[in-house]
């Protein structure tokens, strides 16, 4: 089975007249003079070589090569190849009539890769054969479970699907998959050899669906019966914090000029999303250079008045720690880090918000004041200590947020905030977490807000019950408090 039919079928389909893949770039169609842009990530020169063999039957060769070669169903191509350097380029036009190639499900793990990359449900065609073990027939259950207030797709292999609504886990209608759909999900040879290696992958994605183009973010991971993936489909645009129902006096996090902010919580809560909006007030206010390094990008930015620079880690950069280390050297205002997962990507952060950056990161902890501790925990005994002279100058706010379920049965986030006063820098330098706790219950005139006050608020207003309320509460005395 040969990688190019696939893209042939695209070609075909779209009845397109040429089709063009370069080394290092996202391959794209010439159809009456429009240039289409293949739904799928830039093609690496070892993918190009392979394919380059696939139409000439030869090895790749560093010299022009033009002539003719025929698709799976004999239907004939014509081709001229250019090399240059590092680079190579692959033009192919259609040579007669060209008939629809018909193509079996890809065995090879990277031509299935790329398949999935290249047949996305048709429009026309929305509904698929039961008996058809396709990533097309994938990719129109992913369609079918995005409709409605879907948060999270959830695939594994022999079980039907299921989603995530309103806080809630339900089945779909839909075919259970097989491992070799699930894995056909993988875009390219990179995230592959991630799963093969570690049992699991992260990646973003960009499909076409019968709504439009959407973007997800995907984990997909080994277990006991096979192989299963997660998908959180991206909002289509970058929220605001009124659209996420959060306050306005969030916008004063990106207001400091150097120094570390937190955003926390569990997973699924909502922090990147936070995150995102905030970045994306600062772009429309004022004029910053601002690096991103995410795992992966979820949220492209449109530069307004910021100039922004977003790296994924395996693919621009090599982890979070070595892309911190190098933001030193490009001169930022503001780092967004997607997660403050282990000692050298915190050591890098403290030194960075200690050199005047103002860095902004998540972090999985379930309160405010838990998220110093947190972070201390992961150094080593001895190091403890100067971990929280660091953290007592350099820390600025800590946010911390959970999603609570309301009466009209969607979701809603419920915020904790800490600032960091001098009485908050002396509990993280001392140890004394009563301080940070205390601060939060006194520290109204300062913008901190208990996550009590903020339960007390919702259930006021009748966007919660009492229930609710009591439920998600860390303290149930001081919620009862508030609401005499």
């Amino acid at each position: 089975m040969a990688v190019i039919d696939t893209f042939l079928k695209l070609m075909v389909e779209k009845r397109a007249e040429r089709l063009v893949l370069v080394s290092d770039a996202v391959p794209y169609l010439l159809k009456a003079g429009e240039t289409i842009e293949l739904s799928m990530p830039a093609l690496r020169g070892d993918m190009l070589r392979r394919i380059e063999g696939e139409i000439t039957g030869q090895e790749p060769s560093d010299a022009r090569r033009e002539g003719r070669f025929q698709g799976a169903d004999q239907t004939e191509f014509g081709y001229h190849i250019h090399p240059s350097g590092e680079e190579r380029r692959i033009e192919i036009h259609a040579s007669g009539a060209p008939h629809p190639v018909e193509i079996a499900r890809a065995d090879d793990p990277v031509e299935s890769a790329v398949a999935a990359q290249m047949n996305p449900p048709a429009a026309a065609s929305p509904v698929m054969p039961a008996t058809a073990r396709t990533g097309t027939d994938l990719l129109a259950t992913i369609d079918q479970a995005i409709s409605g207030e879907t948060s999270d797709i959830f695939l594994s292999s022999g079980k039907p699907p299921r989603v995530r609504r309103r806080g809630l886990i339900s089945r779909i209608d839909a075919s259970p998959p097989d491992a070799a759909q699930i894995l056909q999900l993988l875009p390219d040879d990179a995230t592959r050899r991630e799963f093969e290696q570690t049992g699991s992958t992260d990646f973003a994605v960009r499909w076409e669906l019968s709504e439009g183009s959407r973007r997800f973010r995907v984990n997909v991971f080994r277990h006991l019966d096979g192989v299963a993936a997660a998908l959180r489909p991206i909002r289509l645009r970058i929220p605001s914090l009124a659209e996420l129902n959060l306050p306005d006096s969030l916008l004063d996090l990106v207001s400091f000029t150097g120094g570390l902010v937190l955003v926390t919580g569990t997973s699924g809560s909502g922090k990147s999303t936070t995150l995102a909006a905030l970045i994306d007030h600062l772009n429309r206010t004022r004029a910053r250079h601002v690096i991103t390094i995410e795992d992966p990008v979820e949220f492209q930015h449109r530069e307004v008045q910021c100039l922004i620079h977003q790296r994924e880690v395996g693919l621009d950069v090599e982890s979070f720690s070595a892309g911190l280390r190098a933001a030193l050297r490009e001169n930022p205002d503001v780092i967004l880090l997607g997660e403050l997962r282990d000692l050298d990507t915190i050591s890098a952060a403290l030194t960075a918000a200690e050199t005047g950056h103002l860095v902004l990161a998540t972090l999985h902890s379930g309160s405010a004041s838990s998220a110093v501790n947190r972070i201390v925990d992961v150094f080593p005994g001895h190091q403890q200590q100067l971990i929280r002279v660091q953290l007592s100058t350099s820390l600025r706010a800590v946010l911390s947020q959970r999603l609570v379920p309301t009466r009209s049965k969607s979701m809603i986030p419920a915020i904790e905030k800490l600032i960091v006063t001098p009485a908050v820098a002396s509990g993280i330098r001392e140890g004394h977490d009563h301080y940070l706790r205390n601060a939060m219950l006194t520290g109204g005139d300062e913008g901190m807000i208990t996550l009590e006050r903020s339960l007390a608020t919702m259930v006021r207003k009748g966007t919660i019950d009492l229930e609710t309320a009591t439920r998600h509460a860390v303290d149930q005395q001081a919620l009862a408090h508030l609401l005499e």
